[in-house]
């Protein structure tokens, strides 16, 4: 078998796991979902109504075999509240959050990896220095409280970009990455300052090896040892990050599309839960893990194209 096909084997195993902790760990959370939608209105006849509606009173293997089989229908099932379907809740909102990651994760690339490309080919100097107090900074700054002072400082204070709502892509571009940028950054700082030490770590073990060595010796410039030479042969380590750091980003985005007002799935995923919409939360965590898995699953492939012999284990 290929090596991306023994690749492509390891997610279903890991998606029907995934599916199955998801849908455990809902029904361990105390409290009768019924009632919660409800609310004032939760008198036992509607709750009893709501409960068959939705086969809520249904024994637990039968609610997960039937979500399970709706799922891979592509059916996720019916909103608690709205009674609408929740694929197409989820696709309406899935832009958001993929484009929010997809810039956060550029911006992250952009300033972590010649950050700690510089850090660890001048070991000890000022630019090795800069970078690990930025990576310590960027490290130990919480994303919701980096949104609030963004806010507080770019768009109350100085405004010069929004602080909350959501402008499409196709709508108005400059809109768009006006309304993105706050967000971007704010998920990006950490995940850049990760990247930077990572970065520094993978350049200082091979910045010292025979055939850097052989590259300065003919007289190439230092830029160029750099960019050929030492980021290639040092790039496995830093995919393997970025893509782990993607997937965290998918995740941390409800806290950031919360704290920025976006119509994002991760906003869409905490107000279901605090509601105890499970359906909701279900499929929308659901997604959000096999978009992780796909993001790992590339990061395997792009393993074979860096080093073609991955592809021979």
């Amino acid at each position: 078998m290929s090596y991306a096909g023994r690749r492509l084997l390891l997610v279903l195993p890991m998606l029907f796991g995934m599916s199955f902790l998801i849908f455990a760990l809902m029904r361990l959370v105390p409290g009768d979902p019924a009632v919660a939608v409800l609310g004032f209105k939760a008198t036992p006849e509607a709750v009893r109504a709501l409960r068959e509606t939705f086969h809520l009173d249904a024994p637990w293997p039968a609610q997960y075999a039937r979500w399970l089989a709706g799922a891979l229908r592509g059916d996720l099932g019916v909103d608690f509240r709205q009674n609408e379907p929740i694929g197409a809740m989820i696709l309406a909102r899935l832009p958001v959050t993929v484009e929010l990651t997809a810039l956060a994760t550029a911006c992250a690339v952009l300033v972590g990896v010649p950050l700690g490309l510089l850090g660890g080919a001048r070991r000890g100097g000022g630019a090795d220095r800069a970078s690990l107090a930025v990576g310590l900074v960027g490290v130990s700054i919480p994303d919701f409280w980096l949104g609030i002072i963004l806010i507080l400082l770019l768009s109350l204070g100085a405004r010069l970009l929004p602080s909350s709502g959501f402008v499409p892509l196709t709508e108005d571009p400059v809109a768009n990455l006006r309304h993105l940028a706050l967000p971007a950054l704010t998920l990006a700082t950490s995940r850049a300052a990760v990247l930077g030490r990572l970065t520094r770590a993978a350049v200082l073990d091979t910045v010292h090896r025979g055939y850097v060595r052989c590259a300065r010796a003919k007289g190439l410039r230092e830029r160029a040892v750099l960019w050929r030479h030492v980021l290639p042969n040092a790039a496995i380590p830093i995919v393997t990050v970025v893509g782990l750091q993607v997937g965290y980003m998918l995740g941390g985005a409800i806290v950031v599309e919360t704290i920025f007002a976006l119509p994002g799935v991760g906003r869409m995923t905490l107000d279901a839960v605090l509601e105890r919409n499970y359906p909701v939360v279900q499929s929308a965590v659901l997604v959000i893990g096999a978009l992780f898995m796909l993001v790992n699953l590339a990061t395997d492939l792009l393993y074979g194209v860096l080093d073609p012999r991955i592809r021979l284990r």
